[in-house]
């Protein structure tokens, strides 16, 4: 496989589009994790999703969501999962996945860290150090 889209962008390697913009391009994954899974790729070579520029970047969650709708309504499913991985193809492009139940797609569950390795990572993402008071999470996040 490529390390990006090109190819399929420029119309050098057929996959079967299910929807465009001049922006983006929906198509079937050659190798889905169940029917129906789309990749949304920009048409512009950019190395990342969060990469983009902002304006890029709202335009591309706008076009994914008007994919997702259409996969749950036309396939039908209950969910359609949203992968951004972006380490082995570098190029900015996300994976819908439409589901029916949990665990059709792989989890993100990992071991849960020390409370002090989160409270450190915490602190270090807030951009304090782990000696500065935490701030207040919304209610709807859990606290350091």
């Amino acid at each position: 496989m490529s390390q990006d889209f090109r190819d399929v962008v420029a119309g050098r390697r057929q996959v079967h589009v299910v929807h465009e913009d001049s922006a983006h391009l929906a198509f079937l994954a050659e190798r889905p994790q169940r029917p129906g899974h789309v990749i949304v790729v920009t048409r512009a070579l950019v190395d990342a999703v969060f990469d983009l520029d902002a304006d890029a970047h709202a335009a591309l969650w706008a076009f994914v969501r008007v994919v997702a709708r259409r996969l749950r309504e036309r396939l039908p499913c209950q969910r359609v999962c949203v992968s951004v991985i972006g380490w082995v193809v570098r190029h900015a492009h996300v994976h819908l996945v439409p589901t029916d139940a949990a665990g059709q797609v792989p989890g993100l569950d990992g071991e849960p860290p020390p409370p002090a390795v989160m409270a450190e990572l915490a602190a270090r993402l807030r951009g304090g150090s782990t000696d500065a008071p935490a701030a207040t999470p919304p209610a709807s996040q859990p606290r350091s």
